[in-house]
């Protein structure tokens, strides 16, 4: 349940192959809010194993573009730094659109001593609301411009923001789902994707089996981090305690897994029984990280979980009913890397919260839940990308609106679009909708 698994990766492919037609020759320009353009990938493509962790793939990708989604800011010349300019509208603003807010994006370095081995650092993305009207656009993890935000925009935090925390896919990168981000930001949240060191694209390679342990533990020494930011950091003081996470695939299970699930630690013990499947190595950090399974890697700072197409219902169990935060579980009825029938129903099924809300999208596969489709060619195209699977704009325009609904519904007591949540509103027919109370 928690041995290694093979790994290769198509983020950094996706993003190379984007910039080629995403940049300037000079790699230059001034960002403009709007259409977004096309984008980078979630966890690689392939199959899986018995854990249900997708290992990752390379992929061709072809020269065209898929279409773009409109994820700007719904009205970008009403947010700027001008005096004269107009004042945002009241907020809240509607779930279905952008918001009115600018984004800038900044990244920094986090270092903590985890358990076991040497201490350890992983990079954190931060994208927030800003009302600068010019800036320098940044390169997301070094390689894509993007000209949809401002790098070190100064915030435009006059009332602390809530923070959505992010996990991304196995051999991902923190910018993956970066149009989630930017949208978030848009509506004046701070979005903060946490990179595990060892499971991204330009670093894979860390035993798979301790990245159960240590992904949950980058998250909480991010939430540390925000706890603890200096005096001259450009977010101290701008962020509330409100706070919930998301993440896609292996950061779905990470984000059950600080959300507060449990582990099914006899069957994992099981594994190093005499004649049991585990390695020699596998067998070694169990006897010591066994008790730490028991007791869990929840975080009480957490108060609603968005789990994209995630992973470990082996690895869960019936832990899964100790999850005391309300859950947004957001699935695809395609999917082909992370199955309904073997994470998905059994993940639902598990979960107790009375509050808990399931959207799955029958047209919707693997890759529907990052911005992996808006790359054309192999990326994802039969797990999610293609003509005969669900729209991509549509989808992201339905993943992100119900997650800011429900962040706001459960994080900031805004029930002002509860009807989307447990009444007969819809964003659209594309996701069926299931209530853990019926």
């Amino acid at each position: 349940m928690l041995s290694q698994l093979p790994s290769k990766s198509l983020f950094l492919l996706a993003f190379v192959a984007f910039a080629a037609f995403a940049c300037d020759d000079d790699g230059g320009g001034t960002a403009q809010q709007g259409t977004a353009d096309a984008g980078a990938t979630a966890d690689a493509t392939g199959g899986a194993d018995d854990q249900g962790i997708p290992p990752g793939d390379a992929a061709v990708v072809d020269d065209a573009a898929a279409p773009a989604a409109d994820l700007g800011p719904a009205d970008p010349d009403a947010a700027v730094d001008d005096p004269d300019a107009a004042p945002l509208p009241p907020q809240p603003w509607p779930v279905d659109a952008p918001g009115f807010f600018r984004v800038g994006y900044t990244t920094e370095s986090i270092t903590y001593q985890p358990p076991f081995g040497e201490p350890r650092t992983i990079r954190v993305a931060f994208w927030y609301p800003t009302l600068d009207a010019t800036g320098t656009p940044p390169r997301y993890s070094n390689i894509l411009l993007r000209r949809e935000a401002f790098l070190d925009a100064t915030p435009a935090l006059e009332q602390p923001a809530p923070v959505l925390m992010f996990s991304h896919g196995n051999m991902g990168l923190a910018e993956q789902n970066y149009t989630m981000a930017e949208f978030f930001a848009s509506h004046g949240w701070v979005f903060v994707a946490v990179e595990h060191t060892g499971n991204t694209a330009l670093d894979g390679g860390y035993p798979q089996y301790l990245l159960f342990e240590i992904r949950p533990l980058d998250v909480r020494a991010a939430l540390d981090h925000l706890d603890a930011l200096p005096d001259d950091h450009p977010l101290s003081g701008g962020l509330t305690a409100q706070r919930a996470m998301s993440g896609h695939s292996f950061g779905g299970y990470t984000t059950l897994a600080v959300g507060g699930a449990g582990f099914d630690v006899d069957a994992i013990e099981a594994q190093c029984a005499p004649g049991g499947p585990g390695a020699e190595d596998f067998c070694a950090y169990l006897a010591d990280a066994a008790d730490r399974y028991r007791a869990g890697f929840g975080d009480a700072r957490l108060q609603a979980l968005v789990p994209l197409t995630p992973a470990g219902a082996a690895v869960f169990g019936d832990g899964l009913a100790e999850i005391e935060d309300p859950v947004l579980l957001m699935t695809g009825a395609r999917d082909a890397t992370l199955p309904n029938a073997r994470e998905g129903d059994p993940i639902w099924a598990a979960i107790d919260q009375p509050d808990s809300v399931r959207l799955d999208f029958p047209q919707g596969g693997h890759f529907t839940f990052s911005d992996a489709c808006f790359l054309a060619g192999a990326v994802g195209r039969d797990d999610g990308c293609g003509d005969d699977f669900v729209d991509v704009a549509t989808a992201l325009r339905l993943i992100n609106g119900y997650t800011l609904a429900f962040v706001r519904y459960h994080v900031l007591g805004d029930e002002g679009d509860g009807a989307l949540l447990y009444g007969d509103e819809s964003l659209g027919p594309e996701a069926e909708r299931s209530l853990k109370a019926e």
